[in-house]
């Protein structure tokens, strides 16, 4: 397997139709260090933008290169979905040969899998939701009680990516990560990973470790609202570009969590995942991540801890800023934040770029040297031709986006052959369309459960 290199910059396009996608990089072994006062600004308009980065995610690239190789060699038949008809209004905004429009998949039924408590897994179709409540060690037990073997075999998968991808000692970097961000992780989450640990035979320092590992590979986001689509609801949506071809979906999961004494929400993720990079909360929040650069600073709190964090503490779109703020954070990371409240229920985002020195946040409509195509009421992140593809893309369907023009605007041109998953949420609704990928094929060429989380926490399949 070939060795993963630093990850470079992962440029931003956000796009506050509230779309949130992702792409990956490595970081090298750092020296120890603590991090100076943080700074914090918003950005103003900029008169003259320049060009957005131009490097994407060093790990994406090189999953994205193999998958291409292996096409050439192995000549694989893709799952597609869909064929591009020729009248369709993707036609010409990319030269990706499988380009195709997204698909929704039919309605299916919900079974009841398993369940332990007040928790339990259900699938729908082809997909599955794990639900948890209640105390932070019991949700991490009955996480590792319903998702036992498959989170014992995704520890040993991730172990053995890092063995292979980390330039250095990953044992001791994973350790160090773990030592120096743990004095910034709330005392809850740490119960949580006993409580998995004590449900799967893993070590707490093999779930610590399992927990930890975003650190050393960062992930991206974008979102779009008001005179953006056609009736003026927000989108937030996000597409994660890395390592497809890991295999990585066979542990994808949707993970509704129902904390005692804290918001409720739900996380586009994977067994044994307790961070989160895309989610929303019942407060009508949504946040999407992506990565940056920040080689080994690690101390403060972890980029998927402090996401789920403000999902569980923050009401409103402010609140999600004020805990950004103050909050220790880790490495180079970009943020989309949404909130349908704000703006007195007109909806509105936010771009975030944060290091552990200080944090910007961009504002709707505003320009900014990394994101140099201002769109009234959107918001735009990513790397160079994806960048351009996208601010095409919502430009041409401006004020008639609606979820199915929103998921299209993920289809292959802005998502990556190495695309895992894509998610769009419609906060207001707290709607939200999930779609995986296959060894065969990205997210953006397979179908999209749409799910409804209200229905979804009302009431247990085979319950009266």
């Amino acid at each position: 397997m070939k060795t993963v290199r630093v990850l470079r910059v992962f440029a931003i396009y956000l796009l506050v139709l509230g779309v949130v996608w992702g792409g990956c990089r490595q970081s090298q072994p750092p020296a120890s260090q603590q991090p100076p006062a943080q700074q914090s600004s918003t950005v103003q308009p900029t008169e003259q933008p320049q060009s957005g980065i131009k490097e994407i995610s060093q790990t994406a690239q090189e999953s994205e290169q193999k998958i291409a190789q292996a096409e050439k060699t192995e000549a694989p038949q893709p799952e597609t979905v869909a064929t591009l008809p020729p009248d369709h209004w993707l036609v010409g905004t990319s030269d990706a040969p499988d380009m195709v429009p997204a698909t929704i998949a039919e309605d299916a039924p919900r079974e009841l899998i398993a369940e332990y408590g007040p928790a339990y897994l259900e699938r729908i179709g082809s997909d599955r939701v794990l639900h948890l409540k209640g105390s932070y060690y019991d949700m991490g037990f009955q996480h590792g009680t319903l998702l036992k073997d498959e989170i014992r075999e995704a520890a040993k998968m991730v172990e053995t990516i890092g063995q292979f991808a980390w330039k250095g000692e990953y044992g001791k970097s994973i350790r160090e990560a773990w030592e120096r961000t743990s004095p910034f992780i709330p005392e809850k989450y740490k119960e949580e990973i006993r409580g998995m640990a004590d449900a799967t035979g893993l070590t707490q320092v093999e779930v610590e470790n399992f927990t930890i590992f975003p650190e050393l590979f960062h992930c991206s986001g974008f979102a779009v609202w008001g005179k953006a689509t056609a009736d003026g609801s927000l989108y937030h949506g996000r597409v994660l570009d890395y390592m497809r071809d890991a295999g990585l979906d066979k542990f994808a999961v949707l993970i509704i969590s129902e904390p005692d004494g804290a918001n409720a929400w739900v996380n586009v993720g994977y067994a044994g995942m307790i961070g989160s990079v895309t989610g929303m909360n019942v407060q009508h929040v949504g946040i999407g991540e992506m990565g940056g650069r920040g080689e080994g600073k690690w101390d403060g709190m972890p980029m998927t801890l402090l996401v789920r964090e403000c999902l569980e503490m923050a009401n409103t779109l402010e609140e999600v800023r004020r805990i950004m703020e103050t909050t220790p954070r880790t490495c180079e990371y970009y943020y989309v934040i949404s909130d349908s409240k704000a703006d007195n229920g007109r909806g509105s985002a936010l771009g975030v770029a944060a290091v552990p020195e200080k944090i910007e946040f961009i504002g709707p409509n505003q320009s900014h040297p990394l994101l140099p195509r201002a769109i009234e009421d959107a918001v735009l992140m990513s790397a160079d031709d994806r960048y351009t593809c996208l601010a095409n893309r919502v430009e041409k369907m401006y004020g008639k986006i609606t979820p199915q023009i929103a998921l299209d605007l993920m289809a292959r041109g802005v998502a990556m052959k190495s695309n895992m998953h894509n998610a769009l949420f419609k906060p207001a609704t707290l709607e939200l369309w999930v779609a995986h990928s296959t060894i065969k094929s990205p997210a953006a060429n397979r179908p999209y459960r749409a799910y409804d989380l209200k229905k979804l926490m009302a009431e247990r399949p085979g319950k009266d």
